[in-house]
């Protein structure tokens, strides 16, 4: 297996597989139109593209027999750049697609040709990956520390027959974009990111090592163990107080999994206002140093969240230092978040939040200095939200300090918070962009949030897609995080089996775990499921239908003599599976048990055969062995 890139007589480029073209007429445009170009200037490795403005260039390194680079620049290039496409409105004939999200939440996965003729445009951020029958091309930056990177696949319809009776041949025509959005810092001279294409016989296998290769690039925090912690947001939500903390801390220390935690964090509520973080609410009347110290007394380690670009228009900081916030180009703050209706979040009275302007060099100060405030009072595990809205458009927004794209911004301002916060605390983003952030978070939120009942905004679907998407960042960037498990038997509308099936899907997932609910009032049952799955050490799934469309969720963990297969009936109706082991990733001659009874599972022909019904799961055991010893108590001792 094997790609190639050539420049054409015409100076466009054709990736090719063999034979095969996989991608043809790739050739550079500016803001959405192709490039005007006066002259094409070839050598056998370098195609320049001679505008009146200046030059575009891109240069072929060649790398393995499976991959190649392309280097694109800018020489002597004069006036304003929003978004530069290395290529524009490319053809491909791609059989499937995989998206990933810009940040928690968005559309993410695999759609094949007729999901993606149905969706038009799909937009992925970072790094794309297509399907060519069956080999899969996926394509990347090395990393991203300057500029945003897109990449989008139009799909269209195109009549290409008529006969005299009216009737259409329609032909599906898909086009691909891929863009580096330069955001009008007018910059004569750039070497961009190289953009790799890289060929493998699968997408998981392409996504995985492009993964790898941007975290290695980008210094990932992959050293910090994997989270096991305490919220107060998904039981108590703001209202928690320090009435709360004591019975919490007291009930914990007579169960075991409440023991076994390493983070207590305290989540939103603590404060006077969102943007005055450290003057004391009416919840914590003696500050959060009192509360860390019962914390650290208790043997946890303190965490706290923190909104670390918001603003509320009700704010002290806002009212001495309005200047301190975005501004539009008209002067006016640039609002993200409008509250002057039901219901006002968290309980505070603001009509408005703002977008902290972190390059003005005292709103900088400040949040270093409540970042050092936090951690001198003794917290070491931050949980920063809403931190999409630091990625502002700098063509589309007046800063203190102009100059920079929104990703260098972003990352200056990451830099400054990881010096505050030290090495040694575990930084949990929220809502934020993924990409610009590997290399400060030890974990990172992918999925909306999630509540007490499967329907609903607050259902956990969205999660599960994520989960499942972002699986290729998970332990490459840094862990994942599906949102807290559900425990509580009590005021909660998910079922046992609900439950049950999305705390073994967090836990096989290999992402953070945690919860909010009162561990200390919960049935016995639910503590010891939350025991069940502590993390041992970082751990990966592989999902063995990654390239396909599915209603089930599979994920496999195999070591070399043991694995844990983990099927998820995500949908609403009773599901019929049967899986090949082979295709599973596990050895024909591997026997198959049940892990509620340990009993060996009949395979037929080599294939486990499944009846899981709505929202339930199956979990097996796959040893070389004739028989298997089950470990009811911690999952992880099961591939031991």
């Amino acid at each position: 297996m094997g790609v190639t890139c050539r420049i054409e007589k015409d100076g466009s480029l054709t990736v090719c597989s063999g034979s095969s073209c996989l991608i043809g007429n790739m050739y550079p445009g500016i803001d959405g139109h192709s490039l005007h170009v006066l002259q094409i200037l070839k050598e056998e490795k370098k195609v320049v593209w001679v505008t009146e403005y200046g030059n575009i260039s891109c240069s072929l390194q060649e790398e393995e027999k499976d991959s190649f680079g392309l280097e694109y620049a800018l020489e002597n290039y004069r006036g304003p750049v929003h978004t530069l496409h290395f290529f524009y409105r490319a053809d491909t004939a791609a059989d499937g697609f995989y998206q990933a999200a810009e940040g928690m939440g968005g559309d993410t996965g695999y759609y094949g040709r007729d999901s993606i003729r149905k969706k038009g445009t799909i937009v992925s951020y970072g790094l794309c990956s297509l399907q060519f029958k069956k080999e899969f091309l996926t394509i990347y930056t090395a990393s991203q520390k300057h500029y945003e990177t897109v990449c989008e696949l139009d799909a269209c319809e195109k009549n290409t027959y008529t006969d005299g009776s009216g009737n259409r041949n329609l032909e599906t025509v898909m086009q691909l974009s891929f863009d580096v959005r330069m955001e009008n810092t007018n910059r004569e001279q750039v070497v961009f990111e190289r953009v790799k294409f890289l060929l493998t016989a699968s997408m998981e296998e392409g996504l995985e090592r492009a993964a790898e290769e941007i975290g290695r690039n980008m210094s990932a925090r992959l050293f910090m163990p994997p989270a096991y912690h305490w919220c107060s947001w998904y039981y108590c939500y703001q209202n928690f107080d320090r009435i709360q903390l004591k019975e919490y801390l007291e009930g914990f220390a007579d169960v075991k999994c409440g023991k076994d935690m390493k983070y207590f964090q305290l989540d939103v509520g603590y404060c006077t206002a969102i943007g005055d973080w450290l003057e004391p609410g009416e919840r914590f009347p003696e500050g959060l140093e009192t509360a860390f110290k019962e914390i650290k007394e208790a043997g946890y380690i303190p965490g706290i969240w923190v909104g670390a670009f918001m603003v509320g228009n009700r704010s002290r900081l806002y009212s001495e230092h309005p200047d301190w916030v975005l501004h539009d180009w008209e002067g006016m703050p640039v609002r993200l978040w409008i509250t002057d209706n039901e219901p006002k979040p968290w309980g505070y009275q603001d009509e408005e939040y703002y977008c902290l302007d972190t390059s003005h060099p005292d709103a900088m100060s400040y949040m270093r200095h409540v970042f050092t405030t936090f951690r001198k009072w003794g917290a070491r595990m931050f949980k920063t939200d809403f931190m999409l809205w630091g990625l502002q458009d700098s063509s589309r927004v007046k800063r203190y300090s102009p100059g920079k794209t929104s990703v260098e911004y972003y990352r200056d301002y990451l830099q400054m918070i990881r010096e505050a916060i030290g090495e040694d605390s575990y930084w949990l983003g929220c809502i934020a962009p993924f990409l610009p952030f590997v290399g400060y978070a030890d974990g990172m939120r992918i999925g909306g949030d999630v509540g007490s009942s499967w329907d609903g905004g607050f259902g956990p679907r969205n999660m599960i897609r994520c989960l499942t998407g972002n699986n290729y960042a998970n332990h490459h960037f840094y862990q994942t995080d599906p949102d807290a498990v559900m425990l509580r038997d009590f005021q909660i509308r998910l079922t046992d089996r609900e439950i049950n099936s999305l705390a073994l899907l967090a836990a096989v997932s290999g992402g953070c775990i945690y919860t909010s609910d009162p561990l200390h009032r919960i049935a016995a049952g639910r503590n010891k499921l939350f025991e069940f799955i502590k993390p041992d050490r970082r751990r990966k799934p592989s999902l063995p239908f990654l390239s396909e469309e599915r209603p089930e969720i599979v994920m496999v963990h195999k070591e070399k003599k043991k694995g844990i297969v983990f099927i998820l009936n995500n949908t609403e109706v009773k599901l019929n599976g049967v899986y090949a082991l082979e295709k599973l990733g596990i050895p024909s001659d591997w026997h198959v048990f049940r892990f509620r009874t340990g009993e060996k599972e009949e395979l037929w022909k080599k294939q486990l055969v499944v009846t899981i019904p709505s929202h339930d799961c199956r979990l097996f055991i796959v040893t070389q062995e004739t028989q298997v010893s089950v470990d009811y108590e911690r999952l992880w001792n099961n591939l031991e």
